[in-house]
């Protein structure tokens, strides 16, 4: 239940409910929800076309971001973590420690990673996680932002493949409850 008098972001105040159950029956909504966002957020980054012509694009990247971030949190959720706890604090928006965190639990069982890959979102991370790809930064524009992953494809790719192992995490752990009858699932 939801403590009105508890100070906290209202991110954190909505991910408190994040577990539905009526008349005996029960659904995660939390990694369903995070494998929903993060595959919209993908769809979105993929849609936009690639800036070859323009020294920096900002939508794409920061688009292509949130869905790793999203994607990463499902995977995450699914492993056990509360939406509560991956809505603030050491995994906000925190590429690195989400990325560590998956690893922690397991990730390399569900998804490849290789080398590059883990470099790219560790340079997208800087960026994303300081909000450069939000707000201005004339100092990294001088320097022509040094920390920008050139590959997004590569980052979409590997969100398609985290959101899709997600999605299917998800309906597999959905297996396990009852289903109402006639439900559209």
């Amino acid at each position: 239940m939801i403590n009105p008098n508890r100070k906290s972001t209202a991110a954190k105040r909505h991910a408190e409910v994040e577990d539905l159950e009526m008349f005996g029956l029960r659904t995660r909504f939390g990694s369903v929800g995070l494998h929903v966002y993060a595959t919209d957020y993908l769809a979105s980054a993929r849609a936009l076309p690639a800036m070859a012509s323009l020294p920096f694009a900002p939508s794409r990247y920061f688009l292509a971001c949130r869905a790793l971030e999203l994607a990463l949190k499902a995977l995450l959720s699914i492993k056990g973590q509360r939406l509560a706890n991956l809505a603030g604090g050491q995994y906000a928006h925190d590429l690195s420690n989400l990325l560590d965190e998956a690893g922690n639990v397991g990730i390399g069982n569900v998804v490849t990673l290789g080398q590059d890959t883990r470099e790219h979102i560790r340079d997208a991370a800087k960026y994303y996680g300081e909000k450069v790809l939000e707000y201005p930064a004339l100092m990294e524009a001088l320097s022509a932002y040094p920390h920008l992953p050139r590959n997004t494809s590569l980052l979409c790719d590997f969100t398609a493949n985290c959101s899709t192992r997600a999605g299917y995490l998800v309906n597999r752990l959905d297996c396990q409850y009852p289903r109402c009858p006639g439900a559209v699932h």
